[in-house]
């Protein structure tokens, strides 16, 4: 996801110590018998270390809350959607948790996403017929599958798994048993929809090859480490069942970079800078973006 970049940490810390102003820069945040930790040395210290970044994101914020606002709406939408690819609560709080996010700054970066996202896309135009010829152009990597799979370590315990399958086993069963993909197994192997192109190679143009119902055999993806076994359950491939997501396509195509985005919107904000340190921080000569 793209995303800006916030130093979460950092935001709150100078943006807090900003706000006490001169009168309290002596007091102290740490006491200890070695020495006081005053405000304003660990503002300096942010400062040094990272303000810059900080506050660029920021005024980055600022402006596009301004001109692209997004509802909180959208913004649970999408949360939910992200949540929902997720078997069990813990293993959503465990991936917010490796990324170092909570579930409220992780709102918060759907939320700056979702500006930017908006604001890339701000003046494209879209008609029918351009979607047509988009799709026309990318039809197989538009497509869409719905699918369950089997992931194991080994060709032996595919081949098993395959020749129970081939009996009669039901399905969802054996992912259940045997499979080794986390994400899905509790699920019994259920994928749900997704693009074909966002799969790795070996699974996709597997998959492209079933009819709807038809289980593969098994397939080895390098990348994944093992072997998967695929059963097909839904395709879309024709326009307008694929339309909604033939425009999001078309419209991601269309985007500004973000670079330019914010390059935009800071000329027309008559930016002023009052901390010396950063006087040229937001000149259109050198100012980038740190958005991903």
């Amino acid at each position: 996801m793209k995303k800006l970049i916030i130093i979460l940490a950092a935001v709150v810390g100078l943006s807090s110590l900003a706000a006490c102003g001169n009168s309290g820069d002596n007091a102290a945040v740490v006491e200890t018998k070695s020495g006081n930790i005053t405000k304003q040395e660990f503002y300096d210290a942010l400062k040094k270390q990272s303000g810059e970044t900080v506050l660029q994101n920021l005024v980055y914020e600022k402006l596009l809350e301004k001109s692209y606002p997004v509802s909180q709406k959208a913004v649970n939408a999408k949360y939910d959607q992200v949540r929902k690819t997720f078997s069990t609560e813990a293993q959503f709080e465990q991936a917010l948790s490796s990324n170092s996010l909570t579930k409220s700054s992780f709102k918060k970066q759907i939320k700056d996403s979702l500006m930017m996202t908006k604001a890339q896309q701000a003046g494209v135009k879209v008609t029918d017929k351009a979607l047509q010829s988009y799709y026309n152009q990318n039809k197989i990597q538009l497509t869409e599958l719905k699918a369950r799979h089997i992931l194991v370590k080994s060709k032996k315990t595919a081949q098993m798994i395959e020749k129970k399958l081939k009996s009669g086993a039901d399905f969802a069963t054996l992912a259940k048993k045997y499979s080794i993909d986390t994400g899905s197994q509790a699920k019994g192997g259920e994928l749900g929809w997704f693009k074909q192109s966002t799969m790795v190679a070996a699974f996709s143009n597997a998959a492209m090859k079933l009819k709807v119902g038809q289980i593969s055999a098994p397939v080895y993806a390098s990348s994944d480490g093992g072997y998967h076994i695929i059963k097909l359950e839904g395709k879309r491939d024709d326009y307008n069942s694929l339309k909604s997501s033939v425009k999001d396509a078309y419209l991601a195509s269309k985007e500004k970079s973000q670079t330019a985005v914010m390059n935009s919107l800071i000329k027309k904000a008559n930016i002023k800078v009052n901390d010396k340190s950063f006087k040229n921080l937001f000149n259109s000569s050198s100012t980038t973006t740190t958005a991903q």
